[in-house]
C-alpha cells in the first residue's frame, strides 16, 4: 500500500474550524474568535472569575459534579410558572416503552413513565461516595433481599396514581401492573436478553409485593433497576394490555403529565397535582423542537428557552454574548466508556485475530490530540477555565476502579494504549502485515468516525472499506447483533453499571457474543457479578483491566471531556438529581420570581 505522510489532524482540525465560523457567525452575527478577548482587538485574553463555592449566581462557571454541595432550597420553592427547554429531535418511534430502540423513545418515556428503584441523590450526597452509589425506593416503598442474593422482595409503595386520563382514569397502582410490564416485557422487550439472563421468575404474592428470584447472584441488580437497557418502566396495565394503545398514547405516574404531541413542533406536560411524592413546584414544562444550532443560539439569547449546549469550539464565544447566564461543566458519566467493537463475522481468518494488530490499530490513532481538539482544551485554559477531563482505557472513568496508564497502573501493558505510530507499524509488520490489510468500517456519519478513519488510512497501513448506516441500520445490525465483519466506530456503551459494559462486550455469553477465547474474561466477569462487596468487586474490575489491556480485544475509542450547557439561573433546586433526563426528584425544581416571562 502507499503510504502518506499526511497527519489527520490539521485537515481534521481545518473542517471542524471552517463549520464553527459558520455556525458562529450565522448564530451570533459574530467572528470566529474562540478566546475571549477585550480592549477592542488587543487580543489579550480574559480571565473568567470562577466561584469555588460553585453557587449558581449569575454570570459564574460552576461544575455539575459538585451540585451536591449546594443547599436545599425546597423551603424557599416559589410554586409556578412554565419551564422551557430545548428539544432536539423528534418522537418518530412508539411510545411503547419497551420497544424504544433509537433513544428518542426512552427520552420521552422517561418523562411519563418511573422504575421500582433510584439512585440516592440530593443535598449533601456525593455521587462518588458509597451512599451515593446505593439506590433507594421510588415505586418500590422498601425491599429485602435474601442472604444468599437470589430473591429480592419489594414492597409497592402506597398512594402511587396514574394520571387521569382514559381508560386508566386517576386509578392507584397495583401489583397487577407490575406484573402485567414484567409479562409484557418478556414477550417483547428490546432489551430483555439481559434481564433473562439473570433473573429467573417474578411473582406477585398478595396486592403488596413483587418478589424476584435470580439465576444466581447479581450484585449490579440493583443500580440497573434504573437502566432502561435493563429494566422495565412501569405503565399501566390497561395499556400494557393492549401494545397499539401503549404505543400512542402515554400515561403515566410521574409529576409532569403529558398534555400535547405536536410532531414537529413541540412536546408540553403539565403538573400532576396527585403525584405520589408531592405537588410540584412547576406548572408546565415546554419542549420545542428546535434542531437548527443557530436558531437554538438565538432562542436562548432572547431568554425564549433556559438553556443551551453548544459544542466546545462555540462555548467561549457564549459566554461573551451572554455573560449573566451560568456557565456549568457537565459531568462526566462514570458507568460507560467508549469503544470499538469487533464483529463477529470471520474474526479467526482476519488479521485482527492477533493482538499485535489490534494493538497495533489503537496506537495508529492520536486520541490525545482529538480530545485537545474537541474540548478546546487549551483555549478555555487560557480564559482561566479548566475542562473536566475522562480517559478512555477498557472500563469507564470510574475512580473506585480505573487503573490509569498515564500513571503506569497497568505495567508494562500502560504503553499499549498511547499513540505511537512508529511501534504500530513494527508491531502490525511482526504480526505478519509489513505491507498492512484491508478493514471493514462500519459506522454511522459523525465527526469521531471521519477522524477514526483518517487516523487509518495515512498510516498507510490500511485500506477502509467503508460502510455507512442509518442509525435503525446500525442498532439492528451492528450493536445488537455484531453481524459484520471488521470493526464499529467508537461509540459510547450504555447501562447505569459497568457490568453492561464487561457482560455484553467481553463475556461468552453477552449479546452479542466477544470473538475471542474467554475463558479467562469469564470468570473474572462473574466473580464481579456476584461480589456483593463494592471494594472487593473493584479489586476484581482492576483485575480484569489487567487482562484486556495485554490483548485488547477491543479498541478503546475516545477520550471524553465536560460538555458546556449555559443556563440562564432561574432554575433552584437543581441538586436533586442531574438534569440529563427526568431524574425522579425533578419535581423540587423551582423556577426564580424574577424569570422573564415566568408564567409564559
Amino acid at each position: 500500500m502507499a503510504t502518506s505522510s499526511k497527519n489527520w489532524l490539521p485537515s481534521y482540525a481545518e473542517r471542524r474550524i471552517s463549520r464553527r465560523k459558520f455556525m458562529a457567525g450565522a448564530a451570533a452575527g459574530a467572528g470566529a474568535a474562540a478566546l475571549i478577548a477585550c480592549g477592542g482587538g488587543s487580543g489579550t485574553v480574559e480571565r473568567i472569575s470562577i466561584d469555588p463555592s460553585g453557587v449558581r449566581k449569575a454570570g459564574n462557571v460552576v461544575y455539575a459534579q459538585d451540585d451536591w454541595k449546594l443547599a436545599d432550597e425546597t423551603k424557599q420553592g416559589v410554586p409556578g410558572g412554565v419551564l422551557v427547554q430545548r428539544n432536539t429531535a423528534d418522537l418518530t418511534e412508539s411510545m411503547d416503552p419497551y420497544l424504544a430502540s433509537q433513544g428518542r423513545g426512552d427520552r420521552f418515556t422517561d418523562f411519563g413513565y418511573e422504575y421500582l428503584m433510584v439512585p440516592n441523590r440530593g443535598p449533601g450526597i456525593d455521587p462518588a461516595s458509597p451512599e451515593g452509589k446505593s439506590m433507594k425506593g421510588n415505586l418500590a416503598e422498601s425491599y429485602e433481599v435474601s442472604n444468599d442474593g437470589l430473591t429480592y422482595a419489594f414492597t409497592l409503595r402506597k398512594g402511587v396514581k396514574y394520571w387521569p386520563i382514559a381508560p386508566v382514569n386517576g386509578r392507584e397502582m397495583d401489583t397487577e401492573d407490575l406484573k402485567a410490564n414484567l409479562d409484557y416485557y418478556l414477550q417483547v422487550g428490546a432489551n430483555r436478553a439481559s434481564w433473562v439472563e439473570v433473573v429467573a421468575k417474578h411473582e406477585v404474592p398478595d396486592n403488596r409485593h413483587l418478589v424476584i428470584t435470580m439465576n444466581e447472584p447479581y450484585a449490579p441488580f440493583l443500580t440497573r433497576l434504573y437502566d432502561y437497557n435493563f429494566a422495565p418502566k412501569i405503565a399501566p396495565k390497561e395499556l400494557v394490555r393492549n401494545p397499539q394503545l401503549l404505543g400512542s398514547r402515554m400515561i403515566g405516574s410521574s409529576w409532569m403529565m403529558l398534555d400535547k404531541v405536536e410532531p414537529s413542533v413541540t412536546w408540553e406536560f403539565k403538573r400532576f397535582d396527585d403525584y405520589w411524592a408531592g405537588k410540584a413546584f412547576i406548572d408546565r414544562w415546554h419542549w420545542p423542537l428546535i434542531t437548527e444550532t443557530a436558531q437554538a443560539y438565538a432562542q436562548f439569547l432572547a431568554q425564549n428557552v433556559v438553556s443551551h449546549a453548544p459544542s466546545a469550539r462555540d462555548a467561549l464565544n457564549l459566554r461573551r454574548d451572554a455573560p449573566q447566564a451560568l456557565m456549568k461543566a457537565n459531568a462526566i458519566a462514570v458507568e460507560t466508556a467508549n469503544r470499538a467493537n469487533i464483529g463477529k463475522i470471520d474474526p479467526y481468518t482476519s488479521p485482527w485475530k492477533d493482538p499485535r494488530v489490534r494493538i497495533g490499530m489503537h496506537k495508529l490513532m492520536n486520541w490525545d490530540a482529538y480530545l485537545e481538539l474537541e474540548s478546546n482544551v487549551a483555549q478555555f485554559r487560557a480564559a482561566g477555565v479548566e475542562p473536566v477531563l475522562g480517559y478512555t482505557t477498557h472500563v469507564p472513568y470510574d475512580p473506585s476502579y480505573f487503573l490509569d496508564p498515564r500513571k503506569n497502573e497497568l505495567g508494562d501493558a500502560s504503553s499499549n494504549y498511547f499513540y505511537d505510530p512508529a511501534a504500530a507499524k513494527q508491531m502490525i509488520s511482526a504480526a505478519g502485515y509489513p505491507d498492512g490489510f484491508d478493514l471493514d468500517y462500519w459506522y454511522r456519519a459523525s465527526d469521531i468516525a471521519t477522524a477514526h478513519m483518517d487516523a487509518l488510512k495515512q498510516s498507510g497501513l490500511v485500506k477502509i472499506i467503508d460502510h455507512s448506516l442509518t442509525a435503525q441500520e446500525y442498532a439492528d445490525r451492528v450493536v445488537a447483533r455484531a453481524e459484520f465483519k471488521g470493526i464499529q466506530y467508537p461509540s459510547t456503551s450504555s447501562g447505569s453499571d459497568v457490568d453492561y459494559l464487561l457482560f455484553r462486550n467481553y463475556h461468552s455469553k453477552g449479546p452479542p457474543n466477544p470473538w475471542v477465547n474467554t475463558t479467562d474474561y469469564d470468570d473474572i466477569i462473574t466473580k464481579q457479578r456476584r461480589e456483593a462487596d463494592p471494594a472487593k468487586r473493584a479489586e476484581y474490575i482492576k483485575e480484569f483491566q489487567r487482562m484486556v489491556a495485554k490483548t485488547f480485544p477491543i479498541l478503546p475509542g475516545n477520550h471524553r471531556s465536560s460538555s458546556w450547557t449555559f443556563e440562564w439561573p432561574w432554575v433552584h433546586n437543581v441538586n436533586w438529581g442531574p438534569n440529563n433526563r427526568a431524574w425522579p426528584d425533578h419535581w423540587l425544581h423551582w423556577l426564580d420570581p424574577s424569570m422573564p416571562r415566568r408564567n409564559g
